[in-house]
């Protein structure tokens, strides 16, 4: 699956098209379908089943997923190419008595805890999150267009933040140069339609499950669940390494990381998925988020729950997420504030009350939003511009941001990027202008600022942006740092001539290396704090 940090492209947009086709109709029958969907939901949570689900991703690729289910436990099988003269076995996953024994034809075999494994592929966790067809939900603006024997198809509105991630794309798109007649052309005329005429559901007459649904990059066809007289024969997977332990109690070398499994030297760029790496023994588990793949944010309540950034599954942006690493459990944070949009760079105050995140419906214009006990909602901070990174600094009085484009909007030559301090109050303070692509709070206490400059080497300065020294000879070659609670080190990825990274700690006033227990391969956006 190709990876883009664009919210939209236009290979997805058509996938995005899809999801808010829509028709107008009667509204008759839809209690009764609604009430045939909770029973069937119960059924499905309780009772033994089994069924088949076929997917097709934004780039082609079909998969399909065989699920027998003997509610907790469960078996899925997922194909490639299910509909041709010879399907692939892609994945295998077998849930027993509280843990997952996984199995990738020609990659991973483990034991986990549930979303723990380190999938080679992220697509086998974002199918296995929409392998259950789910219940129809009635609103009040539903209405029914066509009904048969065996399906009825539903109009529903574009939801809050699906409608407003298609009409601020639009406006940006006035600022497009779009070629009459080409692919963009026809999608941007196609989503100004679905806004007026919404999305269009396809639920199962019998059962009042889905039949049909387009989850942002993924389009889904359910067939129809077959109920099961007797409790079918769930195996018990013994001979698998085990991996399950439980968080470790010190978890001060245990850090965030973007990973892509099966990426090779010479493969275009896949979609990574967010993992938990223990740089002391080089064990890897996936961070168990449930549904598409999640992005390193940081770390809060001792390190034993972070915060991670997800593409939304209903293709409405990118949404903001605490994740129990202790229970496998998640939430989703900044209430209706955050939605239509992209979150990033979320980042947790010293204390531990408040966190800073970056938030954006336009490409190149973030916002710093605020999320803190005292305010129900998050508090915009300063103004919107091209933030590409935020960290605290030690006494929690500010953040420091790398911010692209000219001081003062101002044409002049250098790279364009500078480190900027930004009050609480919204004041903002330039630290150094003209640096390169990488910033961020580090020290003891947090009281200098670790930089890449121009020369592609690493310094550090003062909060003034005085005092300037070179780590060690330069950290030549490392790139994306994340520092440590406590500022004195760094994890930063090395990279080489075949385009393999790996992640490295660095010391951060010798310079001094050290290695990490990993093999090379596609290795992203790491998070110590």
């Amino acid at each position: 699956m190709q990876c883009t940090s664009r919210l939209f492209s236009i290979g997805s947009l058509s996938i995005f098209v899809g999801l808010l086709s829509g028709d107008l109709g009667a509204q008759t029958g839809l209690d009764e379908l609604e009430e045939k969907a909770n029973r069937s939901k119960v059924r499905l949570q309780t009772g033994p089943a089994r069924w088949t689900v076929r997917a097709t991703t934004a780039t082609g690729a079909k998969f399909g997923v065989r699920v027998v289910s003997a509610p907790p436990n469960f078996e899925a099988r997922v194909l490639l190419k299910p509909d041709s003269n010879k399907p692939e076995s892609f994945a295998r996953i077998v849930a027993h008595s509280g843990k997952w024994a996984v199995e990738e034809f020609g990659g991973l075999k483990g034991i986990y805890l549930p979303w723990e494994a380190p999938f080679s592929y992220e697509v086998v966790a974002l199918l296995l999150s929409e392998a259950w067809p789910p219940p129809y939900v009635r609103a009040g603006d539903h209405t029914l267009r066509g009904k048969t024997e065996e399906t009825l198809v539903v109009r529903a509105p574009l939801s809050g933040a699906q409608r407003t991630l298609a009409e601020s794309f639009l406006a940006e798109a006035k600022d497009m140069t779009v070629k009459p007649g080409s692919e963009l052309d026809r999608n941007l005329v196609a989503i100004a339609g679905r806004l007026k005429e919404g999305n269009r559901l396809r639920v199962d007459a019998r059962t009042g499950l889905m039949e049909h649904l387009v989850m942002g990059n993924l389009e889904l066809e359910y067939e129809r669940v077959e109920w099961l007289d007797e409790l079918p024969e769930i195996p018990v997977i013994r001979n698998f390494p085990d991996f399950s332990g439980p968080l470790p109690e010190d978890r001060d070398g245990l850090v965030m990381i973007g990973r892509s499994g099966a990426w090779r030297p010479g493969y275009p760029e896949m979609d990574s998925g967010g993992q938990l790496l223990n740089l002391d023994t080089g064990k890897i588990v996936r961070i168990p988020f449930a549904g598409s793949a999640c992005m390193p944010g940081c770390f809060s309540d001792e390190r034993t729950k972070v915060v991670v950034t997800s593409r939304e599954n209903d293709g409405s942006g990118v949404g903001l997420y605490l994740v129990d690493l202790r229970k496998g459990k998640q939430m989703r944070l900044g209430g209706g504030t955050l939605v239509g949009g992209l979150c990033d760079h979320p980042t947790l105050s010293p204390d531990g009350r408040t966190l800073a995140v970056t938030f954006s419906r336009r490409r190149a214009t973030r916002r710093i939003h605020l999320l803190s006990p005292e305010h129900e909602k998050p508090q915009p901070l300063g103004k919107a511009q091209d933030i590409r990174s935020l960290s605290w600094v030690g006494d929690g009085s500010a953040l420091v941001g790398l911010v692209a484009g000219p001081r003062g909007g101002k044409e002049k030559s250098g790279s364009g990027f500078r480190i900027v301090r930004f009050g609480l109050d919204g004041k903002e303070t330039g630290i150094r202008d003209d640096v390169g692509r990488f910033a961020t709070v580090a020290g003891k206490d947090s009281e200098r600022v670790f930089f890449q400059d121009r020369d592609n080497l690493w310094y550090t300065c003062n909060l003034e942006g005085k005092e300037i020294t070179r780590v060690g000879d330069g950290l030549k070659g490392l790139a994306f740092p994340a520092v440590n609670p406590d500022g004195t080190h760094a994890v930063m990825l090395e990279r080489d001539e075949q385009e393999r990274s790996w992640p490295v700690v660095a010391e951060l006033v010798s310079g001094k290396r050290f290695p990490v227990k990993v093999e090379r391969g596609r290795w992203l956006l790491p998070a110590w704090r």
